[in-house]
């Protein structure tokens, strides 16, 4: 299986710019795509005829949101946690198929404002609590996501100077930690220990060019989930965005397809 990750940064720049052309010369079985910035089902569907799609937009018109695209339908499709304050804003949607589940996921900024910041926190608390849950009845569980959060050292292109911002606190970073020692794995960490490796650079600077980012996109698998994994890939010569593609290739169960 094939599974696409991308922050788009709003889908109708993302139209614009190629990315059902894009999307189609993938092979990809799924696109999780987060920020979605729009709220027209309807029209999604109607982008990508061929294909079953899904949308959980924020009440908020123009921001946050999440949306699936899948070459097949799954066995049922979820929006939210069950908690408004959360789901108000678009950030998580489960895509159930038989024997495992993906959960695409858009976390919260935090740079804004310390409130902002405060509500990440709390956002981590209860999707930890999620999470937990689900993996009583689910073993097997895929998160790709927008995680806004980078996890070592290594993810970031100024670990001393950004130590303690959001997206780099020890909160943040204790919160990564906890979800490796509870067995989750970060998937294209399983396949890469380079330095540089980014998904995300600000869109001043040239930092793109210059590779100034931030890794902060990607798949992490729960412990019964990790066998599977195959291969996990940023693709940085996709310029559908400010963020790079990331593609992971999962060994399906016998049930699938």
């Amino acid at each position: 299986m094939r599974i696409l990750s991308l922050n788009g940064n709003g889908i109708r720049a993302c139209l614009k710019k190629g990315l059902v052309r894009w999307w189609e010369s993938t092979d990809a079985d799924l696109l999780l795509f987060q920020e979605v910035r729009y709220d027209d089902a309807r029209a999604l569907s109607e982008a990508f005829p061929s294909y079953w799609t899904s949308l959980h937009p924020a009440k908020k018109k123009g921001y946050s949101g999440v949306a699936v695209i899948s070459k097949q339908a799954p066995n049922a499709v979820v929006h939210g946690m069950g908690m408004e304050k959360f789901d108000c804003e678009g950030r998580v949607m489960r895509i159930d198929f038989d024997g495992f589940s993906l959960i695409n996921a858009y976390f919260p900024s935090g740079a804004s404002s310390p409130d902002r910041q405060a509500f990440k926190l709390k956002f981590l608390d209860a999707f930890g609590r999620y999470v937990q849950l689900l993996q009583q009845h689910i073993p097997q569980l895929i998160i790709g996501a927008d995680w806004n959060m980078c996890h070592k050292p290594i993810d970031i292109h100024n670990p001393v100077r950004l130590a303690g911002l959001p997206g780099f606190s020890d909160a943040e970073r204790s919160w990564l930690d906890g979800m490796y020692h509870e067995g989750w794995r970060d998937a294209f960490r399983l396949f890469s220990q380079e330095a540089e490796q980014y998904t995300w650079w600000s869109l001043q600077s040239k930092s793109r060019e210059r590779n100034v980012g931030w890794r902060i996109d990607g798949f992490w698998l729960s412990p019964a989930a990790v066998q599977g994994a195959k291969r996990c890939v940023h693709l940085q010569d996709v310029y559908l965005s400010d963020h790079c593609p990331v593609l992971l290739e999962w060994d399906l169960p016998p049930t699938f397809g």
